[in-house]
């Protein structure tokens, strides 16, 4: 399977390339500073911006499918109408269908809401420090879902919020998945997250055009 990882340079998106990798995957990173990856096999590092398409091309040539960790922590929003992860997004989306790709799966912050939420106080809260401390990121998460709702693409919006157990623990343990928010809480492990990213992207019809919440348990 040949993926397009989409990163900014965090821990996320060494996770998910990690992970694609261990999987068997030809991978193909694109990533604004190439020297932040060392090189292995089966792996094709293109250094660039998500706002040169014709870089961006070259990275989807060859995609199977394509995961997009374009995370907050990895950006400025110098100014309150900038909307980089959005944008980004749509940038690879749009290059996606002139390519006659159609599978993509991307993350976002809870305060993305989808149709059916139960909106319990954990997701209520997270959206509402969001929107009081980085609201800049709240415009840009919400942009995002629209993106993704007016695309035509196979596409999953995996949905997290930072928590006190977000560092790593094994892949499987104090994770679990909502469709409704109903059993949510914030914080997650970056490697389960990675595996279940992966996992999506290679399997077509895992929560298509839906907007899971990934979350720890207790």
């Amino acid at each position: 399977m040949r993926i397009t990882i989409f990163s900014l340079g965090g821990l996320l998106g060494q996770y998910v390339t990690n992970t694609a990798l261990l999987h068997g995957a030809q991978v193909t990173a694109y990533v604004p500073d190439a020297k932040a990856i060392w090189p292995r096999k089966n792996l094709t590092v293109i250094e660039g911006s998500l706002q040169n398409r014709e870089r961006v091309l070259e990275a989807l040539l060859e995609a199977d499918a394509v995961i997009s960790v374009l995370t907050p922590m990895r950006v400025k929003h110098v100014k309150e109408e900038e909307t980089p992860l959005a944008d980004g997004n749509a940038m690879i989306l749009s290059a996606m269908k002139q390519l006659g790709k159609t599978r993509f799966v991307t993350v976002g912050h809870v305060c993305i809401h989808a149709f059916g939420d139960c909106e319990d106080k954990y997701q209520r809260m997270s959206t509402k420090f969001l929107q009081i401390f980085w609201p800049g990121v709240y415009k840009d998460m919400q942009k995002m879902g629209q993106v993704l709702a007016r695309s035509d693409l196979n596409w999953t919006l995996v949905r997290t919020c930072p928590g006190r157990d977000g560092k790593v623990k094994k892949v499987g343990q104090n994770c679990s998945i909502s469709l409704d928010g109903s059993q949510f809480r914030p914080g997650y492990s970056r490697e389960a997250l990675a595996e279940f990213l992966y996992e999506a992207a290679a399997d077509q019809q895992m929560y298509s055009r839906k907007m899971p919440i990934f979350y720890r348990e207790g």
